[in-house]
């Protein structure tokens, strides 16, 4: 006869609920501290320049695209050419203060470029910018 208590044997096992609760913290924080940036999404070949951006950070320019194809994005929505001028006095408000950021791709043609130069000047938006790449040394 067998008097002693029975234990009974119990693999060990590891808790992983502080792991998964780790895990899903770490997912929301990046989740919520990561930006996106919606012209980074258009797909130019900037030219290169040697001078050094002056930005405030104040205020948000206002970012007109221009691709190779010549199609004409303002603040990342495409716009027809017999829209331009509204969108781009709809965009900046009406502010002749507000600062525009053009990004024209090195391919496009100067056509669109200046026709975009153009209805800004008759906005009276003359705080324009031109988005380069950094030149490579010895270029």
């Amino acid at each position: 006869m067998n008097l002693r208590p029975h234990r009974f044997r119990r693999d060990p096992q590891v808790d992983l609920t502080p792991l998964i609760d780790v895990v899903f913290l770490m997912l929301i924080f990046f989740m919520v501290s990561t930006s996106f940036d919606a012209t980074t999404a258009l797909k130019l070949d900037l030219p290169t320049s040697h001078a050094r951006a002056d930005a405030d950070g104040k205020h948000h320019p206002l970012v007109v695209a221009v691709r190779a194809d010549g199609t004409i994005f303002v603040d990342g929505k495409t716009v027809a050419d017999r829209d331009l001028r509204a969108r781009l006095l709809a965009a900046s408000g009406g502010d002749p203060e507000r600062k525009v950021l053009l990004r024209a791709d090195s391919d496009a043609r100067h056509k669109r470029v200046v026709l975009v130069l153009d209805t800004l000047q008759q906005l009276g938006l003359n705080r324009i910018g031109i988005a380069t790449m950094p030149a490579e040394e010895g270029e």
